[in-house]
């Protein structure tokens, strides 16, 4: 008897607990498919429920089967909190039919006397596979017989860089993509991955942590694609820019056939893992020169801007502050629009901008906004116009330069009671955009003491007449000389620094040698704040970063001359102790691996990190130049 309670009592907590749960309705599919191919579309709910309601007979594909009617239930216990859901999924199995991008409808359910709508679903069907000789052929038909290995076909795996667009202006958003393609097998993680050196261009990497791979028509054949890394190239100069190839090593898993032997012979297929070299074509890309006729406000923008300004107050004191905002919106190169200059009256005293940047990579660009924050104070009493401010761009569509003008504010300024004050002036606290403290004197001339001329130094006295002595003439004395000599030396001193810091300038190379220090102490902090996060990718994405662009930058070796093969020729040509190189590519072997094969040890993490620090500070002291 008490078991029959305790079973029902529990029972009853799970399903008022499932009750509580919020009820979704999600429609499922894949996102492309291929002519002829047969794929599964799914609306899952959760809740208990039947009865589904949805309409494919317009939607472009023939409906084989359907609907099936599926349900799953799950209870989980976190911190004592416990939570269950129930899911109730309606499957339908469907063909297409013919190319095109087609609408899946949303599809309605009843649940405890409420309807649900689901979302619907796009699917981009791709045309068939062209029957190419040996192209459509499996890998297990391509083996020979008698038990000889399969031959790997070149072009069931390509590695190709994907733009966007191969022509643009200076400045114009492109999205370059590396993409890996394979059928007929399976793919495994790649290794020894060269990316290509983007001379010419900005570039900012772009989201890629939710890629997904897809089926994807390419050369007449459809493909499985991965989307590798993704970044947004700005031309920063015109003429035919050229992208050079990108290398990796696809890890490829090849069917061979063979026979058992015996009295019955029968063939086994049996797989293999085969290391594939790729290479990308190199891209050209023909960057077109802005037009001529740039307004005088153009300030570096190309996309597709709006800009407006904000004055926080129209009536202020004397020695108040004021804030004036500018707030600059968008799609392009929003990062490296300049900042305009906005035109105060000369009674004002204006404090440095303080600017915030929000924005995200899109395919059109940077999108986000910029906002630019001057903080002025008032000193004189009186009735000031602050002018329009003009924002010249270049858009993308119509090909043209467009000028924005914002408003123009009056600002009424009253006497305010530190104003004149003859007591030396109080003072005026407020807090900017920045929170900084600023004291505002009251008085800008300090009161002139009267001096009784007959206290004036005229001298020494001499001590037989007891007469003062009249002092030496200044010019032509050494502290005349003086006066002009330590200026001119110090001129040329600065002048010998100065042109000896541009020459430095001038050594990119050298600069690049000095610096690789502190350049690889700054991945190394982002590889800290990772760890601290435990963002396993961007935790060994830094590290991989930081000893080896450490090792790029000291060498003076270009990144894309440089793999981990060469790491080692390359330090022992410097000098560097075998065990230290053993560390190096230790490291790099690790970062490497665990990038395409990631794990969840935090002590593995945090002892790759300290390791990390002492190879650099190693090589450090050990690189000879």
């Amino acid at each position: 008897m008490r078991r029959k309670f305790l079973f029902t009592l529990i029972l009853t907590f799970l399903t008022t607990a499932m009750a509580w749960a919020e009820t979704t309705f999600r429609a499922k599919a894949p996102g492309s498919v291929a002519v002829g191919q047969q794929f599964r579309l799914e609306y899952t709910v959760t809740a208990r429920a039947s009865g589904i309601s949805v309409d494919l007979s317009d939607s472009g594909f023939d409906v084989l089967y359907g609907p099936t009617t599926s349900s799953s239930s799950s209870t989980s216990i976190v911190n004592g909190q416990m939570s269950s859901e129930v899911r109730t999924t309606f499957s339908y199995v469907l063909s297409a039919t013919k190319e095109g991008t087609f609408t899946l409808p949303a599809a309605t359910i009843k649940v405890d006397g409420e309807t649900y709508t689901s979302n619907s679903v796009q699917v981009k069907v791709l045309p068939a596979d062209e029957q190419t000789s040996g192209s459509g052929s499996s890998a297990s038909a391509r083996s020979q017989q008698g038990g000889a290995q399969a031959k790997f076909n070149k072009d069931d795996v390509h590695l190709v860089l994907d733009l966007s667009k191969t022509s643009a202006y200076e400045g114009e958003a492109i999205v370059a993509t590396l993409k890996l393609y394979w059928r007929n097998t399976q793919m495994g993680n790649p290794s020894d991955v060269k990316l290509p050196d983007f001379e010419g261009f900005t570039v900012q990497d772009m989201d890629n942590d939710n890629a997904q791979a897809s089926l994807e028509h390419f050369n007449g054949a459809n493909y499985q694609m991965y989307p590798l890394v993704k970044w947004l190239l700005f031309p920063s100069r015109s003429g035919e820019l050229t992208i050079p190839a990108a290398t990796l090593t696809a890890n490829v898993a090849i069917v061979t056939t063979r026979r058992t032997g015996g009295f019955f012979d029968w063939p086994m297929e049996y797989t293999e893992n085969v290391a594939v070299p790729l290479r990308s074509s190199p891209r050209k890309v023909n960057v077109k020169s802005l037009p001529a006729g740039k307004p005088a406000s153009y300030m570096n923008a190309v996309g597709n801007f709006n800009i407006k300004s904000e004055l926080t107050a129209s009536q202020v004191r004397t020695n108040d502050a004021v804030i004036y905002r500018i707030t600059i919106d968008g799609v392009g190169n929003l990062k490296y629009v300049k900042e305009p200059q906005p035109e105060f009256p000369t009674d004002f005293e204006v404090f440095d901008p303080k600017v915030d940047l929000s924005t995200r990579a899109t395919s059109s660009g940077v999108s986000g906004k910029k906002t630019i924050e001057y903080t002025v104070i008032p000193r004189h009493a009186g009735k000031f116009e602050i002018p329009a401010l003009e924002f010249g761009y270049f858009d993308i569509k119509s090909g043209q330069y467009k000028t924005l003008r914002t408003d123009s504010y009056t600002l009424e300024v009253e006497k305010g009671p530190d104003d004149g004050g003859s007591n030396g002036g109080g003072a005026v606290d407020f807090t900017g955009t920045n929170q900084e403290r600023i004291r505002v004197l009251g008085n800008d001339i300090r009161y002139l003491h009267n001096i009784d001329a007959d206290r004036l130094d005229l001298g020494r006295i001499n001590a037989e007449t007891g007469k003062p002595e009249p002092l030496k003439p200044f010019f032509g004395s050494l502290a005349y000389w003086m006066f002009f000599l330590i200026p001119f030396l110090a001129f040329v001193i600065l002048a010998f620094i100065y042109r000896r810091r541009i020459r430095r300038m001038a050594d990119i190379a050298g600069m690049r040698t000095r610096r690789a220090g502190k350049v690889a102490e700054r991945r190394l902090k982002a590889a800290k704040r990772a760890l601290t996060a435990k963002d396993e990718n961007t935790f060994y994405e830094a590290i991989h970063k930081a000893i080896l662009g450490y090792v790029c930058d000291k060498l003076r070796i270009p990144l894309s001359d440089l793999t981990q093969d060469t790491v080692s020729e390359m330090l022992e040509r410097h000098s560097v102790r075998p065990e230290t190189i053993h560390e190096v590519k230790e490291v790099l072997d690790t970062c490497q691996f665990a990038r395409y094969a990631p794990s969840t040890d935090s002590q593995a993490m945090d002892v790759l990190y300290k390791k990390t620090s002492k190879v650099i500070d190693r090589l450090e002291s050990e690189i000879k130049k």
